[in-house]
C-alpha cells in the first residue's frame, strides 16, 4: 500500500529542539504546531520504591478516574510488579510525577512478551510528547530484556489512539476483543461495551526503530485507492456508519468519528451504531490475517497484510 516516510524533526524544522530547551520550564508550551518527540526536561525513571508505586497508581487513577473514586489497581500490586522485576514506570518533570505506565510481563504461546497494561499522562501534560517518551523508555526496558514484542490493548474507536499507536510508535493491531473487560465506570467507557483492539509492538521491527527515531509513516489514501484498496466502513451523509463488507480485498480501508468521546456524550445511541459496525468490519478483518498497519489523522484506518 502507499506509504509515505516522514522525519518529524524536517516537520518541525531545524530550530524544534532549540525551541523546546527555551519553553517555560514550569508548564508545557500550548502553542505547540504538531506532535513532538517529548520534552528533554522529562525524565523516565522505574519504580525503586513502594512510594514510586503509590505515585505511579496516584497518577493514573486521576487519569482513569471512577465513580466512586476507586483506583486503576491496588497500589500494593503497582509494587509487587516493580519488586518482581515487572515495569513500573513514572515520568517526572521537575520533581513532579506527570506520568506512569505499568506492565506485566506475559507468554501468549508464541513466546514471551511484555504486556503494557495501563499508561496514563496528567490532563495539562497529555500532548506534548510525555507518552511518547514513556512508551519508547518501555520498548527500550523490552528489548533490554530480551522481549521482542510489547502489547495492550485499546478502545478501536478512538481515533487518536490508534493514531498515536500504529504511526507514532510503529505499531499494529492485531486482534479485536468483544467487550474485553465487561462494564467499567471509569468515567470514560460508562455506558459503553469495552471491545478492545490488541496492539502488537514489534519491538526490533523496522517500523517501530522509524518510530523511536522520528521517522514516521504515514498513508494517502487517493494512492491507496487507486492501489486496489477498498471502503468498507465509511461515514453516510447522515453521520452514521455505513458497512460495504469485502472479503475479497487485500486492503481495507475503515473511518472511525474522530472524537467518539464527544460522540458518546452528545449521542449515545449513534455511537453505538458505529462501535457494531467497526467490530463487524474489524472483526471479519482479522480473521482474514490482516491487521490495521495505517491510520490517517482524520480517522481513516488501514487494514492490510502484515508488513514486511
Amino acid at each position: 500500500m502507499p506509504l509515505v516516510r516522514f522525519n518529524v524533526a524536517d516537520w518541525l524544522g531545524p530550530s524544534y529542539l532549540q525551541a523546546m530547551t527555551q519553553t517555560d520550564a514550569s508548564r508545557p508550551n500550548p502553542g505547540a504546531a504538531a506532535p513532538n518527540l517529548g520534552d528533554p526536561a522529562v525524565t523516565i525513571d522505574l519504580a525503586r520504591s513502594e512510594q514510586d508505586a503509590r505515585a505511579a497508581v496516584a497518577v493514573l487513577a486521576h487519569v482513569w478516574s471512577r465513580a466512586d473514586g476507586g483506583e486503576p489497581l491496588p497500589p500494593e500490586l503497582a509494587w509487587a510488579f516493580a519488586h518482581s522485576g515487572n515495569y513500573v514506570a513514572l515520568a517526572r518533570r521537575d520533581g513532579r510525577v506527570v506520568g506512569a505506565a505499568i506492565g506485566f510481563r506475559g507468554d501468549d504461546g508464541q513466546a514471551p512478551l511484555l504486556h503494557s497494561h495501563i499508561t496514563g499522562v496528567l490532563p495539562g501534560w497529555q500532548g506534548h510528547g510525555v507518552g511518547y517518551q514513556l512508551k519508547q523508555h518501555q520498548r527500550a526496558w523490552a528489548i533490554a530484556h530480551g522481549l521482542d514484542r510489547v502489547t495492550w490493548t485499546f478502545d478501536p474507536l478512538v481515533a487518536r489512539n490508534c493514531y498515536f499507536n500504529v504511526v507514532k510508535l510503529g505499531a499494529a493491531l492485531t486482534h479485536y476483543y468483544v467487550d474485553f473487560y465487561g462494564p467499567m465506570d471509569d468515567g470514560i467507557n460508562t455506558g459503553d461495551e469495552t471491545d478492545r483492539c490488541l496492539v502488537t509492538w514489534r519491538t526490533a521491527s523496522a517500523r517501530a526503530a522509524e518510530a523511536a527515531a522520528g521517522v514516521f509513516t504515514a498513508t494517502d489514501l487517493h494512492a491507496a485507492r487507486a492501489g486496489g484498496a477498498v471502503d468498507v466502513l465509511r461515514r453516510d451523509a447522515a453521520g452514521g456508519p455505513q458497512v460495504q463488507l469485502d472479503g475479497a480485498a487485500d486492503v481495507r480501508l475503515v473511518q472511525v468519528p474522530t472524537d467518539v468521546i464527544e460522540l458518546r456524550r452528545r449521542d449515545p445511541e449513534l455511537a453505538r451504531e458505529w462501535r457494531l459496525a467497526l467490530r463487524e468490519v474489524l472483526v471479519a478483518a482479522f480473521a482474514d490475517g490482516l491487521e490495521v498497519v495505517g491510520v490517517t489523522h482524520d480517522g481513516w484506518y488501514v487494514v492490510g497484510p502484515h508488513p514486511a
